[in-house]
């Protein structure tokens, strides 16, 4: 596997008289069977020595990495990237969190199971395709701070999925709420974007706040600091593993 190139996949699948075209979507999730492949893709940024600098997020990445290796992910099927690394390949810039997310979905077949993992600082920059209800894109910030918008991540994440395979993403970063684009989110019931990116895959993201706010990193734990979302995330599945869909 080899990645493809960033600008081939940068907006992939957009159109500009229609935007993003609709993917051919089946509504089977409840006859797939598992596959047994894992995958997942875990990134935390400290951003050390900078006036940006957070505490918790390589702890977030350590935890969530626990959390899955107890739940059957292996660490070979794990791509970590964070900040504290020695090696270049595994440092969270730009191009590496990329070739990552398109790790991730290679080869990708019906009844895999996939997870994406954020924790990091989160921005906004101005749309200029239109599609944005309120005029933004969402963005991660690399450490590099090359941001990364969500038509970015939705291309290289999401789009490229097959039917029938599952991918769980958290962002646990400011600006996060349509962090993928997803075409629905969840507010006391489902509801559909004015812009609607539809594709094969079932995608879940739980994001820390809505677009227009901010994500808190801080004391989770008595003398431990992480992303409130990631851990309430990880306390919440570890109380109630089996939770159903809302209606």
């Amino acid at each position: 596997w080899k990645p493809q190139s960033y600008t081939e996949m940068q907006m992939h699948n957009y159109h500009v008289e229609v935007g993003y075209q609709q993917a051919q979507t089946q509504p089977e999730s409840t006859s797939i069977i598992a596959s047994g492949r894992k995958k997942a893709v875990l990134i935390g940024i400290n951003y050390f020595g900078t006036s940006s600098e957070l505490r918790g997020c390589i702890n977030d990445v350590q935890n969530m990495r626990e959390l899955l290796q107890s739940e059957g992910f292996k660490h070979s099927d794990m791509v970590i990237l964070t900040d504290d690394s020695r090696e270049r390949q595994f440092m969270p810039t730009r191009d590496n969190i990329l070739r990552a997310c398109q790790w991730l979905v290679a080869g990708a077949q019906r009844g895999d199971v996939l997870f994406f993992h954020f924790s990091g600082h989160g921005s906004q920059q101005e749309d200029d395709t239109g599609m944005e209800a309120d005029g933004m894109n969402e963005t991660i910030c690399p450490v590099d701070m090359r941001q990364i918008i969500d038509d970015e991540l939705w291309s290289n994440l999401v789009y490229p999925l097959p039917t029938g395979v599952r991918l769980t993403a958290i962002m646990d970063c400011c600006h996060s709420g349509t962090g993928l684009d997803l075409p629905f989110d969840w507010h006391s019931g489902w509801r559909e974007d004015e812009n609607p990116s539809h594709s094969c895959g079932d995608v879940q993201l739980f994001s820390g706040c809505q677009d227009d706010q901010t994500s808190s990193d801080g004391d989770v734990e008595r003398f431990k600091i992480g992303g409130a979302m990631t851990n309430a995330f990880i306390r919440a599945y570890k109380a109630h593993p089996f939770q159903p869909y809302p209606d």
